[in-house]
Order: structure tokens, then sequence, then C-alpha cells
């Protein structure tokens, strides 16, 4: 079995991730140029809240964050849908990327998009926010907030309903893989900084820490297949965009 057919990645092209299941290419378009451009001010006001961090911490941090970094992954999802618009309204955009791998991944990256958003908003509402000190709070730090932690969900969320990506239950695999990875790369990070990204993340926040580890790798994979279960639940009844059949579709 090769690895696109373990990841369902033979059934999946380009042309799925412009054709809404309702509405047109250009209605999507349209709609990832807005989210795009508020996107892109999210990075302004997600930067102004790093540097006016709250006032125990001795430096600014950015990318460190989980939040930041799944952010980053979503704004690439949506300028990637821009630039194959764009491609295929000028006739060249092929299904299939050349590179078997780099194929794969993007489909991947369609696939865990979301469940690692819902991780984003979900721990941040209820479980950082309630407990952060938030005095000095000026505008900017709230509307960050609610882009980043927020927006970025809901905006995925409606693309996600609006495409047909095939997808299978082993897809818990790269959230597996995503958790565990964020893991060793806070390690890394306060190997090199002596800082923690995250306080729950030091050993000495609990004597149990090996226990939290582990929960939050398993978390993480139950989550990714949950969030597969619900996609192939939204795809019960959706026809999926083939190559030959892609110009059925209205692009204006």
């Amino acid at each position: 079995m090769s690895i696109e057919t373990f990841f369902s990645s033979d059934k999946f092209n380009l042309f799925q991730t412009i054709t809404p299941y309702k509405g047109s290419k250009k209605g999507l378009f349209i709609y990832r140029i807005i989210i795009f451009i508020i996107l892109i001010y999210g990075y302004y006001c997600s930067i102004y809240v790093a540097i006016h961090h709250p006032p125990q911490r001795k430096t600014w941090m950015w990318f460190s964050f989980f939040t930041n970094q799944t952010y980053v992954a979503i704004s690439i999802y949506f300028l990637l849908g821009l630039i194959y618009y764009y491609k295929d309204a000028k006739g060249n955009l092929k299904g299939r990327i050349n590179n078997k791998f780099l194929h794969v991944l993007v489909h991947i990256l369609y696939n865990v998009l979301l469940p690692l958003a819902f991780i984003v908003t979900t721990v941040f509402w209820s479980l950082i926010l309630p407990f952060s000190d938030t005095s000095y709070y000026t505008a900017t730090h709230w509307i960050g907030n609610v882009i980043q932690h927020f927006l970025q969900f809901v905006f995925l969320g409606i693309d996600w309903f609006l495409i047909t990506i095939p997808t299978n239950y082993k897809h818990f695999i790269p959230m597996f893989v995503v958790g565990f990875a964020y893991l060793i790369f806070a390690q890394i990070y306060h190997v090199i900084y002596g800082i923690w990204i995250y306080g729950f993340l030091n050993p000495s926040f609990t004597k149990y820490w090996y226990l939290l580890y582990i929960g939050l790798v398993i978390g993480w994979t139950f989550i990714g297949f949950i969030f597969a279960g619900i996609q192939k639940f939204k795809n019960r009844n959706r026809k999926f965009i083939i190559d030959t059949d892609s110009n059925e579709y209205e692009l204006a």
C-alpha cells in the first residue's frame, strides 16, 4: 500500500480545494480574499500582543506559541486557495502535484488544520485566558485574541464546510505527529532560551508531568480521530470532484 492510498490521497485533487459544495468558485475565491485580508491584519495584532506581553514575562515571543504556528498554517491554507483559483482561471491548474509526497502533505494539511484550530480555540478560552492577567490589555490585545483564537476557527470551519475533501480515520496519525513534535520543539526551545513556552510544560509544574505529556498527545490524536469522523459524516452525500469533471462547475 502506497502512502497516497494509506491517507486516501489518491482520491484527492486540487480542483476539490477550489470547488464549493454550494455556490460558485468565484464566490469562494472572494470569501477567501476577505479572510486573507483579515488574517493579515491579525498578524499586526498578534505581533503587537507579543511585544506588549505580560509584565512578568522577560522577553517577547511569537512563533514559538502553538497558536501562531497554527495561524501561519491557516494563512498558507487560504493563500493556496487563492493561488489554485488563479491557476484554474488561467487553465493552468493540474489535479495532482507531481511530487507524491508533497501531494499527500497538502492533502494532510487540508485534513488536520480544522482540528488544530479547534484545539487552539478551546484551550485558549477555557484554560489560558481565564487565568491570565488582562489588566494591561488594550483594544488591539482583544482584537488580536479574537482573530487568532476564535475567528480563525470560524473562518476555517466555513471554508471546510464548503469544500469536499476525502479523508479517512488514519488522519489521526498526522495529529499525533504534530502533538509529539510540538512537545519536542518545546524542550529544544527551553534548552536554547531557558524559557518554557507554556508553564504547564515545565516538568516542575507537576510531579506527574509525564502523564500530562502523554495526555496531551493522546488528546491531540483523539481530536484528529473525531474530526475525521465528522468530515466523513459531512461528505456522506457529496460527490468528490475528479479532474475530468472539474470544468462542469462554474468558475465565474
